[in-house]
């Protein structure tokens, strides 16, 4: 009897699955080809993009550089169809197009609204602190670019300020695995995490406490001296916050005492 059961149930399951894949293939926008002159195949897509069908809307306006490659609305398409997986959250896909875009018209007048939205495919990817931050490295890199080719542009102040947030990312990643390794008792290895954050992202909020842990890490180890300067350049920096007490205090505790006692 256990046999025909056992028939029924991977009957239904094939059912289901058939079921499943069929509704899928049934809403997946595809795109019938149908030559068109380019300016009503971009109103088509323009149309998508205005419905918010934004996969159906980066595949017509696709459909404009494939039929009319040499048209006046070809280089447009590609940048529109970028937007469009942008907001569709595809983001591999905008960057695949703005590369595109990037490789065949360097000198583009829209070059600037290129790398802004390829810098924005990485930094809407930025996570936290304790995952990767290939994000937070590659978008800092593609707004630098673009502050640095089109000082001017529309898009350099925002570029900044979102430097300034990739920055504080990579610099809390830093001090994250330092204070890993100082629970690891891996003093050495925590203060080039810590000297990282004061070379490479001292206008971070991060600056305080790397300095505090800089100072820690240096009386662990009995390095009297750093641990004083890291201190000093804490009082004169960030005399009025927390880091800069605690910091004070250690130091006066454990410096003062293992000054003693090598006296």
């Amino acid at each position: 009897m256990k046999l025909p059961i056992f028939i029924i149930l991977i009957f239904l399951l094939a059912s289901c699955n058939v079921g499943s894949i069929k509704k899928r293939l049934e809403t997946q926008p595809v795109v019938t080809y149908v030559e068109k002159p380019p300016e009503l195949l971009f109103q088509d897509a323009d149309r998508y993009l205005k419905q918010k069908n934004y996969t159906l809307a980066a595949e017509v306006y696709e459909e404009v550089d494939k039929q009319h490659p040499y048209s006046k609305l070809a280089k447009k398409s590609k940048l529109m169809a970028a937007y469009a997986y942008y907001l569709n959250k595809d983001y591999e896909s905008s960057v695949f197009s703005i590369d595109r875009f990037i490789n065949l018209h360097p000198a583009d007048k829209l070059m600037s609204y290129a790398l802004y939205l390829k810098g924005l495919c990485f930094f809407e990817r930025i996570s936290n602190v304790s995952l990767d931050q290939d994000p937070s490295q590659n978008s800092k890199k593609i707004f630098e670019e673009l502050i640095k080719k089109f000082p001017n542009s529309i898009y350099a102040k925002d570029a900044k300020k979102k430097i300034l947030i990739a920055n504080d990312q990579l610099a809390a990643k830093e001090m994250n695995v330092g204070r890993y390794y100082q629970q690891k008792n891996k003093h050495l290895a925590a203060i080039e995490r810590f000297k990282a954050v004061i070379d490479d992202y001292n206008t971070t909020a991060q600056t305080p406490e790397a300095l505090y842990r800089l100072t820690e890490s240096y009386l662990s180890l009995g390095i009297l001296g750093e641990a004083k300067k890291t201190t000093a350049v804490l009082s004169y920096n960030f005399k009025n916050s927390n880091w800069y007490k605690l910091s004070y205090n250690l130091y006066k505790k454990y410096g003062y005492k293992k000054n003693e006692e090598k006296g």
